[in-house]
């Protein structure tokens, strides 16, 4: 296997033979330590303007973009362009340096290594004709791509998406996300999809590999509420606040940790949050509804008359309390009476 990084170097060391032009390169791509300079810094070091320094870093591609020279890369080129085929014709900018790298190395070498055999792949991806950079924007992240209609046929397919999660308003696991995105492209690769996913930055997935919108609170929660909806949600059933609590904090949603008192606190303020035991808290989107064991037999009662064991199922699908709670708040006769039929009303 090639490696870039020696093969970068002899290429620099063979062909260019003006050391300032070779010193401007390596440290414009960090070919040392992969700490990349600007033509400020570097102009500084040498006491010249910003734009001496692009016009030596432009001697220098010019030179290495001869025929002649770029023959010893196509072996890398090849390989890097096969990649982004099987990619969707894109990728990250960020994602494709530390996929190359691993390839390259074999997943085989130290930090250091992997350092300086991405930044030696950045040149290596300016030199080569079939690479294109996009800049990253309000819609995408940096990529680069081997087709200029990639990014039309990204962003067509970023729109429909997101349109389906506004519509549905919910999280999907990636495998549903292929299905429905083949639906507007019937070739889609999952492969493909991932690459257009990770490029775009509307729609990103959280901690639980679920995607969204990245606004959404299940996709980058801010706060303590919107860690406890999150794991609440990923859960799927009512949990007492020190279990949410636990989960927040095991699921390193980011670096600070979440308390006790702290967790109970905003979920008693959110009304996306309701009690429905104690200390146990469901989601209003499970279709718990606010209020005490009172007030939630009351509204079952003002659409109808109920039985006993008609109000004892509903109350009790409601809150997690006991039988005999539900009885005693059903004998307050200040609120319900007992019907002759044994069905039980609101209190006229």
């Amino acid at each position: 296997m090639l490696n870039p990084q020696e093969t970068i170097s002899e290429i620099l060391e063979t062909s260019l033979p003006n050391k300032r032009i070779r010193e401007v390169l390596a440290r414009r791509f960090g070919l040392a330590d992969g700490e990349r300079q600007t033509l400020e810094e570097i102009g500084q070091d040498y006491g010249i303007t910003r734009e001496r320094v692009r016009q030596i870093e432009e001697n220098g591609f010019r030179v290495l973009s001869q025929a002649k020279i770029l023959v010893s890369l196509k072996p890398i080129f090849e390989l890097i362009q096969g990649h982004l085929s099987e990619y969707g014709n894109l990728k990250r900018e960020k994602k494709l340096l530390d996929d190359l790298s691993s390839i390259f190395l074999k997943n085989n070498g130290e930090a250091k290594d992997y350092i300086r055999c991405q930044a030696a792949l950045s040149l290596i991806l300016t030199l080569g004709k079939p690479f294109i950079k996009e800049k990253e924007n309000q819609s995408f992240y940096s990529f680069w791509t081997i087709n200029k209609k990639s990014v039309n046929v990204v962003q067509r397919l970023v729109n429909f998406l997101i349109k389906h999660l506004e519509k549905i308003s919910r999280t999907l696991a990636f495998e549903e996300l292929l299905k429905q995105a083949k639906k507007a492209n019937k070739n889609l690769t999952d492969k493909a999809l991932f690459s257009y996913l990770d490029v775009c930055k509307p729609i990103e997935a959280n901690k639980f590999e679920e995607y969204g919108l990245i606004a959404w609170p299940e996709i980058r929660p801010k706060g303590i509420k919107d860690k406890a909806y999150l794991v609440l949600k990923k859960h799927g059933q009512p949990l007492h606040f020190s279990r949410i609590t636990e989960l927040i904090n095991q699921s390193n949603l980011d670096e600070r940790a979440a308390f006790l008192q702290t967790v109970h606190n905003e979920l008693i303020k959110d009304p996306r949050f309701v009690l429905v035991g104690r200390g146990t808290y469901g989601l209003t989107d499970w279709g718990y509804e606010s209020g005490t064991v009172s007030e939630i037999i009351a509204k079952l009662l003002s659409a109808k008359a109920l039985s006993k064991e008609e109000i004892l199922a509903q109350v009790l699908a409601q809150r997690m309390v006991k039988e005999n709670t539900v009885l005693i708040n059903l004998q307050n006769r200040k609120h319900f009476i007992r019907k002759d039929d044994g069905r039980y009303q609101l209190f006229q």
